[in-house]
């Protein structure tokens, strides 16, 4: 934690935002608390929507939105990927079996505005993840 806290405080001397990212989280505290205990403005929770599902499928891990509403104002950042839950797959938004109305209303509800963006293996995929989401009003 030690080497945590120094990257921290040198992000804050430089004006960024370091984030950490869930990979195989069961549960969604467990990044939040780390969060907390270092209590700075320069250090928030980043979700990869690809692997929280897959931990929701492969193990017991809750559902996507609730990994969003766990967060809460600590979330910064995320991942949006699409997958099956076998593996992470970076399939496009609307690819897989993620229910996006969920990490959405979960969104809305947030006071943050957090940073989205996507991480496709296919870059061809992401206009198609633009309008799949532009199309069910989740963005415009």
């Amino acid at each position: 934690i030690t080497l945590v806290i120094a990257a921290v405080r040198r992000a804050e001397t430089l004006g960024v935002t370091i984030v950490i990212e869930n990979i195989e989280d069961k549960d969604p505290s467990f990044r939040n608390e780390i969060v907390d205990q270092i209590g700075s403005a320069h250090f928030k929770v980043s979700i990869d929507t690809g692997h929280a599902f897959c931990a929701h499928k492969r193990t017991e891990a809750p559902a996507v939105d609730t990994f969003v509403r766990a967060a809460g104002d600590r979330l910064f950042h995320m991942h949006l990927q699409d997958t099956d839950g076998t593996c992470d797959r970076h399939w496009g938004v609307g690819e897989g079996d993620i229910p996006w109305r969920g990490v959405f209303d979960a969104i809305a509800a947030l006071e943050v505005s957090p940073r989205l963006v996507f991480e496709l293996r296919n870059k061809e995929a992401i206009l198609p993840s633009a309008e799949y989401l532009v199309s069910r009003g989740f963005a415009r």
